[in-house]
């Protein structure tokens, strides 16, 4: 389908879908051979063995097979002459100087046959499927209808290794979805003829056997759909056709005639079987009817209003008529035509519908309907839903999938792997066809592994066919197979699957966590960065360059930025002022042309990176912390004035590089102070230190320790700092740091925790350096009798601008009073205390489950109380708009509560209590949220004889009633 480009929000909901077909019955299930079961069988013989699509049976049978100078090739008469043509070509391709059709001495035989399909054997193959061996005796291929050998050539293909031997095997295969292929039918600028060809060459390969032409704009398939196509389009159809003969490939043609026709018209039914009849002379073999922009009120002709009527019901009669009369005529003229389908205004909806009835009635029950699922991109696509659909509609179903199709989104592409549909759509469905993108290149990467998919729904594995898919692409080069897995890893997301750069992702996660402790996370990443540098060089020469030019130079960016970022952070690491500075400057002008680029990629992982890089440089330098200018001031003038005198320890200084001149410090009642000058680095950090025995203040010009960084002699406490001598505007920053200020941080993940007796407690502690120099000491604990807490020994240094996290354990010890405790922890003079309530410990079942449940009220019979207690985690309780709404369950038997376990949907209170009783009647509280954010929560308590227990609650937190998708309770076990 194509998705109008520029409505986004309102593509999803209502977008026009272009185009499927028709296709023969849907393959069997899996056939097993005579005495064996339908189990596929893996790959067990390492790489050599790769095969895509994944094949149901596959086995090694020796060692590899030697391509001979001469090969006797020994064909059925009945062999199919292009996969004969294609074996021959691929045995040159191994080695073989001379192709004969008898056996020589020495030769390896290679024997190529093809069987009828036979629908009413169950031991058979389905059409389509082979039987391929290669060992001693030679290679044997043997296919079943006219796809089979075909495919039997293109698994050989894979099993040819780089020494010119073939890997030695045998493959029983088959379809697990009688046609699959894909569909050009998105809006924007459609591919090109030479694009289609490849495409097709691509498409044989992948063993995929039907492509739908059905471009969004194309106007002669649509408002001008009675007129024939220009020679020059028509000459490259029939090139098209040909080429897709020799690939296995039936072409489609879609065609979308509502907006220009009169339905009751006879005549206007003959025009367009005439459009088809000239479509088909020019190649086309499948043919599908699309009415998804159709009105149910507004005719283009009053013959249609008189003969139908208006609404659901007459729009779906009108359609069923010319579909009927198009069917016929079909299998009629050309009895070689696959069943034609149909697209139905209604494409996307769940369940039955006035207008889906009168078409299931009407429809003849040889035309099949398209569907997208659930949805016009839907996250997934269930057997289920398949199978209602089918109910609904009252037809076999060919499944449209909109993915990976871009139009409705232009600046992304989507390129991580088919996904979140499940084996039965693809066994259950008369046709699947992937919906492909404006740049045909890339979308292989999607339309490989839909294909792997389609062939073997029970075997397939999304992630290894995405790196299959990937490796296909590049083509055996290693350096462009980086380069493509990166591009793709960073465009993975999608409807399907909202996970973006899933490979990046752990190496940012690594760095940060090993950063100030050295390791091998940095390396990693810096060359996972150069890749990206790289991208744009390392596709220049293929035909995929220039369609993801501008993804691939917005990630050469990101893969710029990111080392920029680590330059940096190295440079903070190394104490280089000047080296960080200048990287810092080059990351923000590297973001800053980012961030106005209009495609987008690995928004989830590289923009963050980036903001916490410079978030830890704004930290490192004090930015973070700079005072404001002071009101009053001048718009020119570089001085800060404090609300009181203070001591200083350091000021840092970032110019522009070259900006000379001199920083200054204001005592009280003495005046300025020159303190240091500026380097022309333009980073400056100047440190102050106290005054001589004798109290005399140094007045020399401070000495420079590294480039930028002098120290100065500050003597009383300042009341202001300012630089002399340069533009303001070339002054970026200006920082001090005082004396009195606290030089580190000591930060808990909770300041308030439950324990439960007799268990530890894990938890994290955060510690920083807040001043121009790294932080070093213990961490101290002070506990009450009976609370144990572990943590490091030995001093700890946490480096200059960063943070650390360090891990505490708590263990209030068994038979330690029910109460809460205070802990106090510290570290270099930051202290920071943690309250530590001491439950019971719980166990045991939930309580809740066997339990049975009401509520105040139910905002449908969809969502009832007793969702909430269910065991499935997919069903919810779900009250009306009411803050006081309540659910409640009553126990099997009194118990003493410890735990009550609540998970939220979205809608849920920002405030609540836990109520008990022992009788339905009297209630207590215990325990009670003040400020929900929802989500999973755990309440802790003692209550004896409790039989009921109610979440009450107090106040929403969104403009919805409360939304519950589970409640559990546990006992208290001692």
């Amino acid at each position: 389908m194509g998705l109008r480009r520029g409505k986004r929000a309102v593509a999803l909901a209502v977008a026009v879908v272009a185009g499927s077909l028709g296709a023969p019955p849907a393959a069997v299930a899996a056939p097993p051979a005579p005495g064996t079961t339908a189990t596929p069988t893996h790959d067990t013989a390492g790489a050599d063995l790769s095969v895509w699509p994944r094949p149901q049976s596959l086995r090694a049978n020796g060692a590899p097979v030697a391509v001979t100078d001469e090969v006797a090739l020994l064909a059925d008469p009945s062999a199919d002459p292009h996969s004969v043509e294609a074996l021959r070509a691929l045995l040159r391709q191994a080695g073989a100087r001379r192709v004969t059709d008898s056996a020589g001495p020495g030769a390896l035989v290679v024997r190529a046959g093809t069987d009828p399909a036979r629908r009413n054997d169950r031991h058979a193959l389905p059409s389509g499927g082979y039987e391929l061996s290669v060992g001693r005796g030679g290679v044997s291929l043997n296919g079943t209808g006219e796809d089979g050998l075909f495919h039997a050539v293109q698994t050989l293909r894979q099993l040819l290794r780089p020494d010119g031997t073939i890997a030695a095997a045998v493959v029983r295969d088959w379809p697990g979805t009688a046609v699959r292929g894909i569909t050009e039918g998105f809006y924007g600028t459609a591919w090109t003829h030479r694009q289609r060809l490849a495409q097709v060459g691509f498409m044989g390969r992948t063993k995929q056997n039907r492509y739908l032409y059905a471009p969004g704009d194309d106007l002669y398939r649509q408002a001008r759909w009675r007129e024939p196509y220009p020679a020059r389009q028509r000459a490259e159809f029939r090139e098209l056709a040909e080429r897709a003969r020799g690939n296995h490939v039936k072409l489609g043609w879609a065609v979308a005639p509502g907006q220009a026709m009169c339905f009751a018209s006879d005549a206007d039914v003959r025009a367009l079987t005439r459009k088809l009849d000239a479509m088909w002379a020019l190649g086309f073999r499948a043919f599908q009817l699309q009415f998804q922009d159709v009105s149910y009120s507004e005719w283009h002709c009053d013959a249609d209003a008189e003969r139908f009527g208006s609404g659901p019901r007459a729009a779906a009669r009108a359609q069923s008529r010319v579909a009927n009369a198009v069917a016929r005529h079909l299998a009629a003229r050309h009895p070689g035509a696959a069943g034609l389908s149909l697209m139905p205004t209604e494409y996307y909806e769940d369940g039955t519908t006035d207008y889906r009835r009168a078409l299931a009635s009407e429809l003849d029950k040889a035309v099949e309907v398209a569907w997208t699922g659930v949805g016009v991109v839907p996250r997934t696509i269930t057997g289920g839903e398949l199978a209602d659909a089918r109910e609904a509609l009252g037809h076999p179903l060919v499944t449209m999938d909109n993915y990976p199709v871009n139009d409705y989104d232009p600046g992304r592409i989507f390129l991580g792997p088919y996904q979140g549909r499940e084996p039965a759509v693809a066994t259950g469905s008369a046709a699947l066809l992937a919906n492909a993108m404006q740049q045909p290149e890339a979308s292989r990467i999607p339309l490989f592994t839909a294909a792997d998919y389609a062939w073997n729904p029970r075997s397939y594995s999304p992630r290894e066919s995405w790196r299959a898919a990937i490796a296909d692409l590049a083509g055996g080069d290693r350096r462009r197979e980086q380069a493509l897995a990166a591009l793709a890893g960073n465009d993975a997301s999608s409807v399907l699957d909202a996970e973006e750069s899933a490979y990046l992702r752990p190496l940012t996660e690594a760095y940060w966590r090993d950063r100030t402790s050295g390791g091998d996370a940095a390396r990693r990443l810096r060359e996972a960065f150069t890749v990206l540098r790289e991208l744009p060089r390392r596709l220049s020469d293929t035909a995929l360059a220039s369609e993801v030019a501008p993804w691939s130079e917005q990630l050469a960016g990101y893969g710029e930025a990111g080392t920029a970022a680590l330059d940096m952070l190295d440079a903070q690491h190394a104490g280089d002022t000047a080296a960080a500075w200048t990287a810092y400057r080059r990351l923000g002008a590297l973001r800053a042309g980012l961030e106005s680029a209009r495609v987008e990629v690995g928004t989830d992982v590289l923009d963050p990176f980036l903001q916490r890089a410079q978030k830890a440089y704004a930290s490192w330098a004090g930015i973070d912390h700079e005072p404001p200018r002071n009101p009053g001031d001048p718009s020119d003038d570089r001085t800060l004035h404090f609300p009181r005198p203070r001591p200083l320890t350091a000021v840092t200084v970032l110019t522009d590089p070259g900006t000379g001149g001199t920083v200054e410090a204001h005592v009280p009642g003495q005046g300025w102070r020159p303190i240091g000058r500026l380097s022309g680095s333009g980073a400056t950090e100047v440190r102050v230190r106290g005054r001589d025995a004798d109290g005399a203040a140094d007045s020399g010009a401070g000495e420079a320790r590294t480039p930028g960084r002098h120290e100065r002699d500050s003597g009383s406490p300042v009341d202001a700092v300012r630089v002399v001598g340069p533009a303001p505007s070339r002054v970026r920053h200006l920082v001090p740091w005082f004396t009195d200020s606290p030089a580190t941080s000591l930060e808990l993940e909770r300041d308030e925790v439950d324990a439960e007796t007799g268990r530890a407690l894990r938890l994290t502690a955060g510690l920083g350096s807040l001043r121009p120099a790294d932080a070093r000491g213990r961490l101290t604990v002070e506990a009450p009798e009976g609370v144990r807490v572990r943590v490091p020994k030995g001093e700890l240094t946490v480096k200059r601008g960063s943070a650390v996290e360090v891990p505490v354990e708590v263990t209030v010890e068994r038979g330690t009073p029910i109460r809460s405790y205070d802990i106090r922890l510290g570290f270099a003079g930051a202290t920071r205390t943690l309250t530590v309530r001491a439950f019971p410990p719980t166990g045991g079942p939930d309580l809740a489950r066997t339990g049975t449940a009401r509520s105040s009220a139910d905002e449908t019979p969809d969502f009832p109380a007793s969702a909430a207690n269910d065991g499935d985690p997919d069903t919810r309780w779900s009250s009306p708009v009411d803050d006081g709404a309540w659910w409640q369950v009553e126990l099997p038997r009194p118990a003493r509560l410890g735990q009550v376990a609540l998970r939220w949907q979205d809608a849920h209170p920002s405030a609540y209590r836990v109520q008990v009783s022992a009788d339905g009647r009297r209630w207590r509280t215990a325990a009670a949220v003040r400020d929900s954010r929802g989500g999973r929560e755990s309440l802790r308590m003692d209550e004896r004889d409790v039989r009921f227990v109610r979440v009450q609650g107090e106040k929403r937190a969104t403009r919805f009633g409360y939304s519950l998708w589970s409640a559990e309770a546990y006992a208290i076990t001692e």
